[in-house]
């Protein structure tokens, strides 16, 4: 049996939604330094058990929606549950499949703001990650970026899985996508703004032909 990503057990995920992780983690911090100002449609992509559900209508506007974007089928019923029970308004969790080079399904209003939680380092190429995200939005529209400082923790991914905020930053701007603004969160983790650079083209890749013929995957 396939031993499990450390994303995927339970364990993680009730440290996500603990009080440990609010003390190092805290969410006013994000709302001090980053905008919400506007946003209608707001995507957490990658939202777990929920951390920010009951977070984000602390910034948002009454008639903001978020969009609670996750993998894992039985955490998408966790966050169907807590709607219901929590009586959390505004909310609509979804599906969205495992992809290197993630859009989000047209069904889906552009939001204005994607917000991504200790999720980008997950993927081979985060910087492909991001580059589409941000095509899922409209010109404009921000992503935040919230991972883990390369730091030992006693939860969560090992160090060698961790990419630093140089790191995460280099490959962001490798996709032609502007980094508007980083900071600190405590010791354990990082947090940057990124938009469209002025070199950025809008339009998705058809990623089989890009393949075929070298493409992104044999720029430098």
């Amino acid at each position: 049996m396939a031993e499990l990503e450390y994303y995927e057990n339970e364990y993680y995920q009730d440290f996500l939604l603990s009080s440990h992780r609010r003390e190092i983690y805290p969410a006013e911090v994000i709302f001090e330094n980053f905008s919400f100002k506007g946003v209608e449609n707001l995507v957490d992509f990658g939202s777990g058990k929920g951390f920010f559900l009951t977070e984000f209508p602390k910034v948002l506007s009454k008639t903001a929606w978020v969009w609670a974007a996750e993998c894992q089928q039985d955490v998408i019923d966790i966050i169907l549950k807590r709607k219901i029970e929590e009586n959390i308004q505004n909310m609509t969790p979804f599906y969205i499949e495992r992809s290197d080079h993630p859009l989000l399904p047209e069904w889906i209003p552009q939001p204005d703001l994607i917000f991504s939680s200790l999720c980008l380092s997950t993927f081979p190429d985060p910087g492909l990650a991001m580059d589409g995200l941000i095509r899922s939005m409209r010109p404009g529209g921000r992503l935040i970026v919230v991972d883990w400082n390369k730091l030992d923790f006693d939860i969560g991914p090992r160090v060698s899985e961790k990419i630093s905020v140089d790191k995460m930053i280099f490959l962001a701007e490798d996709y032609k996508l502007k980094v508007m603004k980083q900071i600190r969160i405590r010791e354990y983790f990082y947090a940057f703004e990124v938009v469209a650079g002025k070199d950025f083209v809008w339009g998705y890749y058809d990623l089989k032909e890009e393949e075929e013929d070298g493409g992104i995957w044999g720029k430098s």
